[in-house]
């Protein structure tokens, strides 16, 4: 099988599981008695986690290699979703999102690294941005398949709408488990350049935040913690702005399911899009203008005033949100080699999270204070900021 194939199939397998997810993740909490904001606080163990754990899980992917540091992530997938399936309280659900800290962390940099190692071995190191590119399409198509699969099961479901919003977390764990079996059979190994050795972790660690946090990447890193705040804002609202416009939370996920189908098949069409936009225009020029047309999109679902509105915002975030990220990857891969690279993603991957983590407490507060509207727009801020640094790292040398 040839090494794209194996790297999308893998990344359909992931990003499937999530999918599932989707419509439920933050619905299930609220349907069991905790606020918006005690949601955001839950939330934040996510990011806590991410922080401790982030890089050095991308020192140890480095070190320890691609495969076996992906397929503990499953493992710990499984771990999380069984948590959140069965919690009922805030300190639960902390426990569920900081389990599942530990999966982001671990799950942040292998595959991807595992991918470019592959591609720079056989001297094809300029197929990386399309393959990203590629990539990003099947993380929205996955993602889109799964909230379908699982507005589908919530709306045939006759259970009551606890039991239904916990449902799809079952048939993630399954998918996971097939995720495990398929990388251990299709992740061979690769040789890399300076790779560390097991008792060298310590110096990996140390070098791949030097690399991460210095001249090349420090902008860049800066831009990603903005961007941690704006999704948060676009993950956290949607589901709050969308009751406010349905009967009941299990017909909001219904609706959601439906929608957030809709919205990661668009994610896939931007992937395209972008992919053969890079014949003329570079991920330099892509990336911050992605982060805008977000940030517009975030503006449009914080002024909706109804569903075809709240509904054409949250599309359009989702036109770009996979193509961003693999772009933003993109500028990330030209500044680093490969003995530092899972490292170097751990980073952003950190930023991204650790600041999604805090600006989900600090906008879930800022919603139950004001409305989800202002958090919105705040999240928008943040992602237009966001665009400003990545111009002006793109614009500074890199050594």
């Amino acid at each position: 099988m040839a090494l794209r194939t194996r790297f999308l199939l893998l990344l359909a397998l992931r990003w499937l599981a999530t999918g599932l997810l989707l419509p439920v993740s933050l619905l299930l909490p609220l349907e069991r008695g905790l606020t918006v904001a005690e949601v955001g606080l839950a939330m934040a163990a996510q990011g806590a986690v991410v922080l401790l754990c982030e890089v050095p899980s991308g020192a140890l992917t480095d070190a320890w290699g691609r495969r076996p540091v992906f397929v503990a992530s499953g493992v710990v997938a499984i771990v999380g979703y069984c948590v959140a399936f069965t919690a009922q309280s805030v300190l639960a659900f902390a426990l569920a999102w900081a389990v599942l800290g530990l999966f982001r962390a671990l799950d942040s940099g292998p595959l991807e690294a595992w991918f470019v190692d592959a591609e720079h071995a056989r001297g094809a190191a300029d197929e990386v941005p399309r393959g990203l590119a590629a990539a990003g399409g099947v993380i929205s198509a996955s993602l889109a398949t799964g909230a379908l699969i699982s507005a589908g099961l919530l709306r045939v479901s006759p259970w009551s709408a606890e039991a239904t919003l916990a449902m799809p977390y079952l048939v993630a764990i399954g998918i996971v488990v097939v995720q495990i079996a398929c990388a251990w059979r299709l992740m061979d190994a690769v040789a890399r350049s300076a790779r560390p050795s097991g008792e060298a972790w310590r110096a990996s660690l140390v070098a791949g935040v030097r690399v991460a946090l210095g001249r090349r990447l420090r902008l860049l890193s800066a831009s990603m913690v903005l961007v941690g705040v704006g999704v948060a804002a676009l993950e956290l609202f949607m589901p709050v702005r969308l009751t406010e416009f349905s009967a009941d939370s299990s017909s909001a996920a219904s609706r959601l399911g439906i929608v957030s189908s809709a919205a990661w098949g668009l994610a896939a069409l931007g992937a395209a899009i972008t992919t053969r936009l890079l014949n003329s225009v570079g991920p330099a020029v892509l990336t911050p203008t992605l982060f805008v047309v977000e940030g517009l999109g975030l503006v449009a679902m914080a002024a909706a005033t109804g569903v075809g509105i709240l509904v054409a915002g949250y599309w359009l975030c989702y036109l770009v949100h996979t193509s961003s990220g693999a772009m933003y990857n993109s500028l990330v891969h030209r500044r680093v080699d490969d003995a530092q690279r899972g490292t170097a993603l751990s980073v952003a991957s950190m930023a991204f999270l650790g600041a999604g983590a805090a600006g989900g407490v600090g906008l879930g507060a800022l919603g139950e204070a004001t409305s989800a509207s202002w958090a919105l727009a705040t999240g928008a801020c943040f992602m237009i900021a966001a665009a400003v640094l990545v111009v002006a790292a793109v614009r500074r040398p890199q050594r």
